[in-house]
């Protein structure tokens, strides 16, 4: 997207939680914190719409020069911005933000396409760690007791796809939704590397799924 300048928050009653950041000049993300504590008009169009969006759209091109995203981003070296929601059970509860110095000019449409795929995919991935427990624990407000309880009614449906499956593809299937690698399910169950790939490779062909993430997804939805 031609931003070396990432952030990465997590949600907590709508407040953004710095998760991860790349990039960014010292200081910059705490001012951010500070300034748009309680109102950051691209995290309104966000919760609104659900996609991602620059900045410039959001004020229009006229007004964007005026506005304090812009203010607050020239005082770090920044000219444009661009942020994409991430998403669990239709639900906002994450952000990803980007920043540049406006060498390319403002995010073209196929930077906030590049956006939208980024964020697809990253809800995807959240949306498996928490139906496989793996955010369990975590202090995030938006993990609630009904996130939990639909993730272990999902488990308890998918035990029936789980149930169909040759005893070492069982085997295999439940360590790959826990979260393991290939080499830590053939250390666990003392087979090769190899062998586990060939498993999940089948797994993937069983259940049709086109990759690991989706596979999960299929053995802990399929009834």
């Amino acid at each position: 997207m031609g931003s070396p300048t990432v952030g990465l928050y997590l949600l907590d009653d709508h407040k953004p939680s710095l998760f991860y950041s790349k990039q960014e000049p010292e200081g910059f993300i705490r001012e951010y914190s500070d300034e748009f504590d309680k109102y950051d008009p691209l995290l309104a169009y966000i919760f609104e719409k659900g996609r991602p969006v620059d900045g410039s759209t959001v004020v229009g091109s006229s007004g964007w020069q005026h506005c304090n995203n812009f203010q607050l981003l020239r005082r770090w070296g920044f000219k444009h911005c661009m942020a994409g929601p991430l998403l669990v059970e239709d639900r906002v509860v994450g952000v990803v933000y980007t920043a540049n110095g406006g060498e390319t000019g403002p995010y073209r449409p196929q930077a906030v396409d590049s956006m939208d795929i980024l964020c697809r995919a990253g809800s995807l991935a959240l949306t498996t760690m928490v139906e496989t427990g793996r955010l369990d624990g975590a202090p995030i407000g938006w993990i609630s007791q009904s996130s939990v309880a639909s993730r272990r009614e999902r488990t308890i449906g998918g035990a029936h796809a789980l149930n169909q499956l040759p005893a070492r593809s069982r085997e295999v299937a439940l360590l790959v939704c826990r979260g393991q690698s290939n080499k830590q399910i053939a250390r666990a169950l003392g087979i090769s590397a190899y062998t586990v790939k060939d498993h999940v490779g089948k797994l993937c062909q069983r259940l049709h799924a086109h990759n690991r993430t989706e596979l999960v997804q299929r053995l802990l939805t399929t009834h």
